[in-house]
């Protein structure tokens, strides 16, 4: 049989960073094997899904590229794909098993059973449900159904061990004991987690799950149903979380990293940052690469690669992963990044840059590329490129107070105005000159240059600079800068 994996994401709110790696983990598993990505909207908890979270999770996903095979808009053989449209299969697999004698109706109330939960927990015992429904007569059972009565539907646990094999955690075995018999249909005609996603899992064909190891204790539970009714459960991988530097799992809270895949986005990474980061957070490549494509991924990608210890998130680590993306992009690439949109919903690249054209754009951007880490810098960093004049920082403003800083540009600006060649060698060759001219060389020449022509004593490299501003914005600069000073 084919590869076939899942993503199985609750639309109860933002996808976490946690969820769109173990979403890479199946996605290049499935490519890797040529196989089948499915993603299942597992959005059972009527009171905290939501269409805007379903929303928020497909437009993250497909922002990081994990488009999948099956699902929610793209249908496939084993659909619907929102387990919210498949309640009468639940429905009918329920009544199924208590045919079988496998489980069996429940008529205690919320009330009863927290009560009877404290009791057992007063008496040091395990809070699992008593079996009181469970010896109730066929007939009386039959009885207070057909009348109406409200009932939620339990499965009757066996006795023994349960042994999971796992890719990850190797064999883990779970005591006899540790499980009572547990809901799989609520009164409400909803499942529970554990019910659905075994019976999601059977019918849809999973061969593997690869899921984050705080789902392993819900691992017994789904082997017994997938025992009871005769189904072979796919095979396992519980992958370790990320943690917080403290070695917590990775929540949101005050003076930690951000969690949410929109709250990277926003602050301007790029999917191929975030995901190349988040991969090598729980998998090793076999060697000391810590900047892989995609393409190396499906290469290096092996279940028995994917460590068995949480990894800590560094934001630092990610912000240089993602500089490291910048700086490596065609101009073409980042503009296609920079029309995301930031935290405050406007796109990263401003209006007067995207008003140019094409190839003038692409060039600006190769042109500032080095000093990114965010896309958020593209706003400052082409500032001085798309200003009218641009504003002066207070260093560049005591650069061009040097004794012979406006000589400089004012020669330099004579220069370039019957410059023949404009070019990066031409531009360059002419500012040799004019030091030669003048008798001044290193940052005496250079600075007064740069911080007449961008405001600032740091930047591009300046022959390019000077040529992408043009000959006639570069000897208006440096005769201005010359006239104030």
């Amino acid at each position: 049989m084919s590869v076939r994996v899942r993503f199985a994401p609750s639309p109860t709110g933002w996808l976490h960073v946690g969820g769109a790696r173990t979403a890479y983990f199946n996605w290049l598993y499935a490519r890797q094997h040529e196989g089948v990505f499915v993603l299942r909207i597992e959005d059972t908890d009527a009171a905290r899904s939501t269409d805007a979270s379903e929303r928020g999770v497909l437009d993250d996903l497909e922002w990081l590229g994990l488009t999948a095979d099956e699902g929610p808009g793209v249908g496939g053989p084993f659909g619907p794909y929102r387990q919210s449209e498949r309640l009468p299969l639940y429905r009918e697999h329920a009544e199924a098993m208590i045919s079988a004698g496998q489980a069996y109706p429940c008529f205690c109330d919320d009330e009863s059973l927290e009560s009877r939960r404290r009791s057992a927990l007063a008496a040091g015992k395990p809070p699992h449900y008593d079996g009181r429904c469970r010896k109730l007569a066929p007939a009386e059972t039959s009885a207070r159904r057909a009348a109406g009565e409200a009932c939620s539907i339990r499965f009757t646990v066996p006795s023994g061990d349960w042994t999971l094999r796992d890719h990850v955690r190797g064999e883990v075995t779970f005591p006899a004991g540790m499980v009572g018999d547990f809901v799989i249909l609520r009164s409400s005609g909803l499942p529970t987690y554990n019910f659905a996603c075994v019976v999601d899992d059977h019918l849809m064909q999973i061969t593997h799950v690869l899921r984050a190891e705080e789902h392993l204790a819900n691992t017994p539970r789904q082997l017994m149903i997938y025992a009871a009714r005769g189904w072979t459960p796919p095979e396992f991988a519980h992958v370790a979380l990320i943690l917080n530097r403290d070695r917590t799992k990775m929540s949101k809270r005050d003076g930690e990293a951000a969690v949410a895949v929109g709250d990277w986005r926003r602050a301007g990474f790029v999917p191929q940052a975030l995901l190349g980061y988040l991969v090598l957070l729980g998998f090793h490549p076999g060697d000391d690469r810590e900047l892989l494509t995609r393409d190396e991924l499906l290469q290096a990608f092996t279940l028995d690669r994917l460590g068995s210890s949480g990894s800590v998130f560094d934001s630092d680590k990610l912000r240089w992963v993602n500089a490291h993306w910048l700086h490596h992009a065609s101009g073409e690439q980042l503009a296609a990044w920079a029309a995301d949109q930031g935290v405050d919903g406007a796109p990263f690249l401003p209006a007067e840059a995207a008003a140019l054209p094409l190839e003038r754009l692409h060039a600006l951007l190769e042109l500032v590329r080095g000093n990114l880490a965010t896309l958020a810098d593209l706003k400052g960093e082409l500032e001085p490129f798309l200003a009218e004049v641009p504003p002066r920082e207070a260093e560049g403003e005591a650069a061009l107070g040097e004794p012979r800083a406006a000589q400089v540009c004012l020669a330099y600006a004579e220069v370039l105005a019957t410059l023949a060649e404009w070019s990066a060698d031409g531009v360059k060759s002419a500012l040799k000159t004019t030091g030669t001219q003048l008798g001044v060389k290193g940052r005496e020449l250079f600075q007064p240059v740069r911080v007449a022509l961008t405001g600032r004593t740091h930047g591009p490299e300046l022959p390019q600079v000077t040529v992408w501003l043009g000959r006639e914005r570069c000897v208006a600069r440096l005769r201005a800068a010359a006239a104030a000073h």
